[in-house]
């Protein structure tokens, strides 16, 4: 029997759409006949409980969990519980009987170099689903110099355990291209999208009454759902809203999600005098998703730029598969490729809020376009991003 032993910091029981993501995974591969064990931490990435009946325990998954080391959110002491679980992963994938193959995330960063290290010491393939690309992401981020000691070693470290790899997973095309020019062979290249989670039907019927819970009822909604983060634009929503209410005074962006950057939403919404038309969220459970996209006309994506290829927002797919059409703010990237060739929503320029403004005014104006958006991006998703087909593409 075939063994895999995949490492990911987020895992079930979270709601949380980047764990449950690896959930699917080790859960079909188990279920492929694979004796399949995940290493993966006790922290939460968002206090989102996963209320399916998916436990991949049933499936005959093994849960080496990393006990926690310090209370509180995973975004506060952030830095020290990402290094507690680094060290703990150390004898769990060294001193160990060899698997089949390794498989690891890039959550924690750190750990794609120590797994590739693993399976040095085993003489075992591994391979890497590139969730992000590091240490890309902190130069793009600022919080390291590609030229400095420490973005040269860390370059150095990652790329090493980049090519060495057999197999790295990129969630489209553009990141494929980003992967190429770290050095990584075309053939090693998998190209896998993520797939939308939580319950895929969606609500917009009378009986959802998050609308009138949350003082939504006659307005326009533009609604972001997920993870608002060091990657994502959001002072151009904000821009472009401020010149959509002197359209028309219905309007409102609803934020649903955690991240670092909520506090700059809701500050560059304070300084342009639009805070009363923004709502802020927590992430809701994957069962409530039909309800609270059940509440868009249109949904946003978001990305800044020098992000692109380093990172695909995983919220498209949750739009697409809903049938929600889509307005795509940043740089040329797979989120844009996508929306080109699906037909399913509009893409403008960061520092566009005048573009971005007009392309939401004319999907409120025109309903039936924004429909047939939606219908083309879900007949799309259903075609070539579904889950059973990524499913069988991990396998």
């Amino acid at each position: 029997m075939k063994a895999v032993v995949f490492t990911e910091q987020f895992y079930y029981p979270e709601g949380w759409g980047g764990a449950q993501l690896p959930r699917d995974v080790t859960t079909f591969l188990a279920r492929c006949n694979m004796r399949v064990e995940v290493i993966c931490g006790s922290d939460k990435y968002a206090s989102v409980d996963d209320e399916s009946d998916g436990d991949p325990r049933s499936a005959g998954v093994v849960i080496h969990r990393i006990p926690r080391l310090l209370g509180g959110s995973t975004h506060y002491h952030k830095a020290p519980k990402q290094l507690w679980f680094y060290l703990a992963c150390v004898p769990l994938l060294l001193f160990r009987r060899s698997p089949s193959v390794f498989v690891t995330q890039t959550n924690p960063p750190l750990v794609v170099p120590l797994v590739a290290l693993a399976a040095l010491v085993h003489r075992r393939p591994f391979v890497i689903i590139a969730q992000d690309i590091y240490p890309e992401v902190l130069f793009a981020h600022g919080m390291a110099t590609r030229n400095g000691l420490w973005g040269r070693l860390l370059s150095a470290i990652f790329s090493w355990a980049y090519r060495r790899a057999a197999k790295v997973v990129a969630l489209g095309g553009v990141m494929a291209r980003r992967l190429v020019s770290k050095g990584v062979h075309e053939r090693q290249i998998a190209i896998i999208s993520n797939w939308a989670t939580g319950e895929l039907s969606i609500d917009r019927s009378e009986a959802n009454n998050l609308r009138r819970d949350w003082g939504l009822e006659g307005q326009f909604v533009i609604l972001y759902s997920g993870n608002v983060g060091i990657a994502h634009d959001v002072e151009k929503p904000i821009s472009a809203l401020r010149i959509l209410l002197t359209h028309s005074a219905n309007v409102r962006l609803v934020v649903i999600g955690g991240g670092s950057r909520i506090a700059d939403a809701q500050r560059a919404a304070r300084d342009a005098g639009v805070l009363h038309a923004v709502q802020c969220h927590a992430l809701v459970p994957a069962a409530r998703l039909p309800q609270t996209l059940g509440l868009a006309q249109v949904a946003l994506v978001t990305l800044r730029e020098g992000f692109e290829g380093l990172v695909v927002p995983s919220k498209l797919l949750g739009y697409m598969a809903r049938g929600v059409p889509t307005v795509y703010v940043g740089p040329y990237s797979d989120v844009e490729q996508l929306l080109n060739e699906s037909g399913g929503g509009k893409c403008v320029r960061n520092g566009d809020a005048e573009g971005l403004c007009q392309e939401i005014l004319m999907l409120m104006v025109q309903p039936d376009r924004a429909a047939a958006m939606g219908a083309a991006a879900l007949s799309y998703y259903h075609r070539h991003l579904s889950r059973s087909q990524g499913l069988q593409k991990y396998a």
